[in-house]
């Protein structure tokens, strides 16, 4: 029915399911109203020389040795497994034989098994990676490159086997293969032009672990808890850690030309909201060093200073258990907080042991101690260029009070701390705060500073005042009783430095709480 077919041996035609028969034989068989094209006879074949009358039993049934589920009218192979199909009375011979899988692949030879044929002795499988080819494996698995499912080498652009180096079909050796033509495969799951994250990430900068990310640029500020406003922090994150951190004040000031002696002392603190009373001091100790002076009335003046920073420290406080989520620190000290920045020796004196209480209690709080601990180290030679709380609580005693005679007379002695992370400048504060409120009772008074008179109308003056962050320095010129020249240092220039280096690699969450602990004062940046 089919001339179309042929093939080296006897068998059965692929199309219609007939037995094959000899070229000679095979036009007796045509134009006789045969019933269909399914080797189903619509007449008797009585007289036909060759036509063996066999041919007219009943169909026979063959099934698979592997799946007896598959059953078939004529020989064949499994769809599920691709071995030949045989009579159900040949199907039991093939099992239990030590078949090597339930793929058809026998783990032995089957020479006297009819018409098992030795197809099924095919090669290994090979796995390959959809998105780089040169990857290869006996067995499923990932690709080490991407990390996509790597795929049996054999799957083409419609799921059709490769028939490349598949072995013999038929008893006919199967050349070439489709290997090289056509689209990319279609593999669930993964979009057409999918690009792979090698493809993804080329020329992008690596990381100290090797991986290949999408490195992004984040602003924290200037409105961040636990971070001062008017401070804008640029952090350039690697997934979740830091590479590289950058600091910005969003106010910086500078005072006007031509500015008069007098107004200088209001105008200078009015660059700082975090510490005005430190900046009135400099102020005045600089036009009274241009004057020739002594600083007047030095105890209560340094008291005022010595409240400051109280105040200074536990508005730090305030800010750091925001940032942590601890609630009822924030509020205990904020409630101690109200107010104390122009309180009295007297009412200073009567918050004084609630204000140590709190001291005693975030000291030895373990959830603080674990929270801070190894965060933001910051060794001793790197601090000792910033000075203040950062370098004392690194060791360095570092500490422009100690060359005042009038804080030498209230028996002032730098305190320090060693281990130089954010615990160890949390230690440091809350000790500062203690000795703060000894050194405002033993002064007895609190005055704020005020300029010297007569005021001097020409001359240089130069002062440096331990404000709560670190020691402020400020040179200043007058002619004719105005700021010709001014020049302020301030421990923020300084203080930023540190971040870059101190965050370089850190997870991001320790990385905002080491720059919360350095207490940065973006106002006063210098003038």
């Amino acid at each position: 029915m089919h001339p179309e077919v042929t093939s080296d041996g006897p068998g059965s035609c692929p199309k219609c399911g007939m037995n094959l028969v000899p070229p000679g034989e095979a036009g007796e068989h045509t134009g006789h109203g045969h019933g269909d094209h399914n080797g189903h006879s619509g007449h008797s074949h009585a007289g036909h020389g060759s036509h063996k009358p066999e041919a007219q039993t009943a169909p026979q049934t063959y099934t698979c040795p592997m799946h007896p589920e598959v059953t078939s009218d004529g020989p064949g192979s499994c769809p599920k497994c691709g071995m030949n199909l045989v009579p159900p009375g040949e199907a039991g011979e093939h099992t239990g034989h030590g078949h090597g899988d339930h793929n058809g692949h026998s783990g032995h030879s089957h020479a006297g098994h009819g018409s098992h044929k030795p197809e099924a002795q095919t090669a290994p499988q090979t796995y390959t990676c959809p998105m780089h080819p040169e990857v290869t494996s006996d067995g499923p698995g990932s690709c080490p490159k991407c990390g996509m499912d790597l795929v049996a080498r054999d799957a083409g652009e419609n799921g059709h086997p490769n028939h490349a180096g598949a072995g013999a079909k038929g008893g006919q050796t199967v050349q070439g293969g489709h290997e090289g033509h056509g689209p990319a495969p279609d593999i669930p799951g993964i979009e057409p032009h999918f690009m792979s994250m090698a493809a993804l990430t080329d020329g992008k900068p690596a990381s100290p672990d090797g991986l290949v990310m999408e490195w992004i640029d984040v602003p924290f500020g200037p409105f961040f808890p636990g971070l001062p406003g008017a401070l804008e922090l640029k952090l350039t994150l690697d997934g979740d850690s830091v590479v590289r951190a950058k600091v910005s004040s969003l106010a910086a000031q500078a005072l006007p030309p031509g500015l008069g002696a007098a107004d200088l002392p209001d105008r200078l603190a009015a660059l700082s909201p975090l510490a005005p009373v430190g900046l009135r001091e400099l102020a005045c100790r600089a036009l009274e060093a241009a004057a020739g002076h002594a600083p007047g009335d030095g105890a209560a003046r340094a008291a005022a200073v010595e409240r400051e920073r109280l105040a200074s420290h536990l508005g730090w406080l305030v800010g750091l258990a925001r940032q942590s989520g601890l609630v009822w620190l924030e509020r205990r000290a904020s409630a101690l907080l109200a107010g104390l920045r122009v309180s009295d020796p007297a009412e200073v004196a009567r918050r004084a042991p609630a204000i140590r209480a709190l001291a005693d209690r975030v000291g030895r709080a373990p959830l603080m101690r674990d929270r801070l601990a190894n965060v933001g180290r910051i060794d001793r030679s790197a601090a000792e260029a910033v000075g203040g709380p950062v370098a004392r609580a690194s060791g360095n005693p570092t500490d422009a009070r100690e060359q005042d005679d009038t804080y030498a007379a209230l028996g002032f002695q730098p305190l320090t701390q060693t281990a130089g992370d954010a615990r160890a400048r949390l230690s440091q504060r809350l000790a500062e705060i203690g000795q703060g409120l000894d050194l405002i009772a033993r002064a007895g008074a609190i005055a704020l500073a005020a300029p010297p008179a007569p005021l001097p109308m020409n001359g240089h003056g130069m002062a440096t005042v331990e404000t709560p962050r670190g020691p402020a320095t400020l040179h200043l010129n007058l002619k004719d009783g105005a700021i010709e020249t001014l020049h302020l240092s301030t421990p923020f220039a300084a203080l930023a430095e540190l971040i870059g280096p101190m965050t370089e690699q850190m997870e991001l969450a320790e990385a905002l709480t080491a720059v919360s602990s350095l207490d940065l004062d973006p106002w006063g940046t210098g003038a």
